[in-house]
């Protein structure tokens, strides 16, 4: 047998393999529509043969964000989605046998790639009420610590970190030479940012992402955001073009119109307040942390009523976490679609 490294030989995981193409999919935090049909044709529209024949030229993108975003150029990385930003902060900066602090249940993903890069994970575990105290994060940093992870919003359950806590945490993780990660990539629907610590620490890195509200997952693209210095460290591993063409185009015309941020914003708000309008006009147990999700406490068990929603054509969240066996989780988008979801979440509860 052929040497694999023994982190990744040991390493589970798993994998969506089903189709999803023909259903309601309300089950992984994307926008279940997409962009606005004349917005994204006009895009289409506008790639040539040439355009794609060509390897990407990521220059321009880099300074509209920067213009958008406020900062220098050189503060920003562009990544293939996400997953990209958070393999790249585990393979420069995750130093084996040293913990990575985060909040649990939250991204799958962090809890994989701190594994895959030899890092031990020091969960500071929700409650029955869904909550974490400032104190047990804080707590759990200590000189044994390599990376301190805050999602804000924190999905699927906690809420929304304050700017306090936020400097208490980046302080504390400072002080035993620990860098903070905030991913963002719920921006837009809690639009509340941190970049501005990136100014004012030297630890601290931002994730965002164009997958949720931006509504492209399907292109792979999102960027980090922190000082010169520790952007640096992540180009010299990221790969010659991370970021395709087409994702370019849709992300440089996405920012150069607003108004299509906007339309997006209220659509979204407007379906999730006639699904948050239903669930207490019904009694329902809901949690919403201002993402674009809602956990409901389902009356009949989560696993059969996604079985049965699934059967309807709509894909919703389980998960198997004993704080969170109880509930499911639902993706929201426009009115037109939560009515479709409730009428049949209401035919399955009730039939």
């Amino acid at each position: 047998m052929y040497y694999v490294n023994p982190n990744i030989k040991n390493l589970y995981r798993t994998s969506y393999n089903e189709s999803r193409k023909d259903y309601i999919r309300l089950d992984m935090n994307e926008n279940p529509e997409g962009l606005p049909v004349q917005f994204f044709e006009q895009v289409m529209g506008s790639i040539t043969p040439e355009y794609v024949a060509m390897y990407p030229e990521m220059t321009s993108l880099v300074e509209q964000l920067a213009g958008y975003l406020d900062c220098e150029p050189s503060s920003i990385c562009l990544t293939n989605g996400s997953d990209d930003a958070i393999r790249l902060l585990f393979e420069v900066f995750g130093e084996s046998g040293k913990k990575v602090v985060s909040v649990s249940p939250s991204f799958e993903m962090y809890s994989v790639y701190m594994k895959m890069y030899g890092m031990i994970h020091a969960p500071v575990i929700f409650n029955d009420d869904f909550e974490v105290s400032l104190d047990s994060v804080l707590d759990s940093i200590d000189s044994d610590t390599g990376i301190v992870v805050l999602l804000n919003p924190n999905s699927p359950i906690g809420s929304p970190w304050q700017e306090h806590e936020v400097r208490e945490i980046i302080k504390k993780a400072r002080e035993n030479c620990a860098l903070v990660v905030i991913d963002e990539a719920y921006h837009y629907f809690s639009p509340k940012t941190f970049i501005h610590c990136t100014n004012e620490y030297d630890n601290v890195l931002i994730f965002r992402t164009f997958s949720k509200m931006l509504s492209i997952a399907g292109c792979r693209i999102g960027y980090i955001i922190s000082n010169e210095e520790l952007v640096s460290e992540i180009k010299k591993a990221c790969s010659t073009y991370p970021v395709n063409c087409f994702a370019i185009k849709f992300a440089e015309k996405i920012l150069g119109n607003p108004q299509i941020i906007d339309a997006l914003t209220e659509i979204e708000r407007q379906g999730r307040e006639y699904l948050l309008d239903k669930l207490k006009k019904y009694g329902y147990e809901y949690h919403f942390n201002s993402g674009n999700y809602v956990l409901i406490k389902s009356k009949k068990d989560p696993k059969q009523i996604s079985s049965l929603l699934k059967e309807k054509n709509i894909l919703i969240k389980t998960y198997n976490q004993p704080v969170l066996t109880d509930w499911i989780r639902v993706t929201t988008g426009s009115i037109d679609v939560m009515r479709i979801f409730w009428e049949q979440f209401e035919s399955v509860e009730n039939g």
